[in-house]
């Protein structure tokens, strides 16, 4: 029994493996996660081929700039976190340059999204428009469990009221 049992087990570990090494490097999950997003906006907004085009030119570009700005943020939250031993290090002077950053990286895609807007036909604004605007609240809401201030008032006092 013993001696079947090891190289069926064997087998399944070689291909275990090889599956999860394709998975590390080939990263098809992330490709197509990346992929629907960007298509996302151009198809909502019906956009024309060379539109598409411009986007696809502005989307690069902006993703270059966001790239770098994330890469100092990781760098700058290394640098904090890996100083809790050190005595020398300026917490304040650090987290005012991840905030800088922050700022930064808000500033980017507000001007990303201005140019895209601006490839938009009066048409497309409105529908444009209408798409930031949900994003910013979030996307679909769900309605919520119960009211937060009954809950606060029923004496769960452990979150605030919403104001």
């Amino acid at each position: 029994m013993k001696t079947k049992l090891l190289p069926i087990l064997l087998i399944l570990l070689v291909i275990l493996n090889g599956f999860l090494i394709f998975m590390l490097i080939q990263k098809p999950h992330q490709k197509r996660q990346n992929n629907q997003q960007r298509n996302f906006l151009t198809e909502q907004l019906e956009f024309s081929d060379i539109q598409k085009k411009t986007f696809k030119n502005l989307d690069k570009i902006h993703r270059g700039f966001m790239m770098n700005i994330e890469e100092s943020i990781k760098d700058n939250k290394d640098v904090l976190f890996n100083s809790f031993s050190k005595k020398d290090v300026n917490v304040d002077s650090i987290t005012a340059v991840i905030g800088v950053l922050e700022a930064k990286k808000e500033a980017e895609l507000f001007r990303f999204f201005s140019k895209v807007r601006v490839l938009c036909t009066k048409e497309q604004t409105k529908n444009f428009d209408s798409i930031i605007k949900e994003a910013l609240r979030g996307g679909v809401k769900r309605p919520p469990r119960r009211d937060a201030r009954e809950e606060y008032m029923e004496g769960d006092r452990r979150m605030p009221p919403p104001r």
